[in-house]
C-alpha cells in the first residue's frame, strides 16, 4: 500500500494537462496506490478551475468536464479527510514555524496527522514542499 497525499497544486495536474501531469498520472496508474485529499482541496480545486475559466485558459465545456470527472473521482477514487479542530490548531504552529499560507498549513497539518501511515506528499507548491522536507517527510514534486 502506498498512500499518496495530494495537495491542490498537484491534484489539478490530473485534470488539466500542464507541467507535471505525466508524473501525476503515473502515480494514479499504480494499483497499490491509495489517494488522499483534504476536504478543503475540493473547494480549492473548484477555485483553481474557475480561475482557469475566467482567465480563458479553459472553455466552459472543459470546466464542466473537469468538475464532472473530479466529482466521479471523489466518489470512487479518493479518501477525503475532513478538517478537525486539532488540524486547525496544529496549522497555527506550522504557519509560524514554516511561514506557510493558511491553506498550505492546513494541508500539512492533515498530512502530519497521517504520518504513521507513511504517506507521500504530492505537491507542486514550493513553500509546502520545503515545509514537508523540513518535517523530514516523503515528498514527490511533479
Amino acid at each position: 500500500m502506498l498512500l499518496y497525499f495530494f495537495d491542490t497544486s498537484a491534484l489539478v495536474k490530473r485534470y488539466h494537462i500542464e507541467a507535471g501531469s505525466e508524473k501525476v498520472n503515473e502515480l494514479f496508474d499504480n494499483p497499490e496506490g491509495i489517494f488522499v485529499i483534504t476536504s478543503i482541496a475540493v473547494t480549492e480545486f473548484v477555485s483553481a478551475f474557475a480561475r482557469k475559466l475566467h482567465e480563458r485558459v479553459i472553455s466552459e465545456d472543459d470546466f464542466r468536464a473537469c468538475l464532472s470527472e473530479f466529482a466521479k473521482d471523489i466518489i470512487s477514487l479518493f479518501w477525503i479527510i475532513d478538517l478537525e479542530r486539532s488540524h486547525i490548531n496544529n496549522s497555527i504552529s506550522l504557519i509560524i514555524k514554516h511561514n506557510l499560507r493558511t491553506l498550505d498549513s492546513l494541508q500539512l497539518s492533515v498530512f502530519l496527522y497521517l504520518s504513521s501511515l507513511n504517506p507521500v506528499m504530492v505537491t507542486s507548491d514550493e513553500a509546502l514542499s520545503n515545509a514537508t522536507t523540513k518535517e523530514n517527510l516523503s515528498i514527490i514534486k511533479p
